[in-house]
């Protein structure tokens, strides 16, 4: 049993790890899928939240500034064809990866660590979500990935998170 203030350090530094792969599923499916130049896409790091940038050209855009990113984006996916993929991908890869490390932690032994980054990877995304919910209520317009989704596709969002969740949740209740 480790103590609180390397428990609590081993969790701040989980979170970290988690939104790290997070933003590099948008950075992954910037590049490989909407085609997106190398130059002009990055995540800004170490910023919190990260995010993924696009440049315009003069400055990088951060996607607080929804007119704009989404201007930039169009240069490179003008039909809207990746959108949802785009927007998904942080979700998708975040579990892709996060999921199996935990199982294989808990399968050899570890299974507080494994249930650990279960939780902390559901808790992000739950933060997320409620952040993404309120910041579109206020603005009255999307915010997030989530309210991106919803305004292309309402259906991907609810399978999105009913997917999410249910890859975390079952071998949560396993390693429980």
């Amino acid at each position: 049993m480790v103590g609180f203030p390397l428990a609590f350090g081993m969790a701040l530094v989980s979170v970290w790890v988690i939104i790290w792969i997070h933003e590099y599923g948008h950075y992954y499916a910037g590049r490989n899928i909407v085609g997106v130049p190398e130059a002009a896409i990055r995540v800004v790091d170490p910023y919190f939240p990260r995010y993924v940038a696009l440049n315009d050209g003069e400055e990088w855009v951060s996607p607080a500034d929804l007119d704009r990113y989404r201007s930039v984006y169009e240069q490179y996916d003008p039909a809207g064809d990746h959108v949802e993929r785009f927007h998904a991908a942080g979700e998708l890869i975040q579990a892709a990866v996060v999921v199996p490390v935990a199982v294989v932690a808990g399968l050899a032994g570890t299974a507080e660590f494994g249930v650990a980054l279960l939780g902390l990877s559901l808790l992000s995304t739950t933060v997320y979500v409620l952040v993404d919910l309120l910041a579109t209520l206020y603005t009255g317009a999307p915010s997030g990935d989530y309210s991106v989704l919803w305004a292309t596709a309402p259906p991907v969002p609810a399978l999105l998170l009913l997917g999410f969740s249910s890859v975390h949740v079952v071998p949560l209740l396993v390693l429980i």
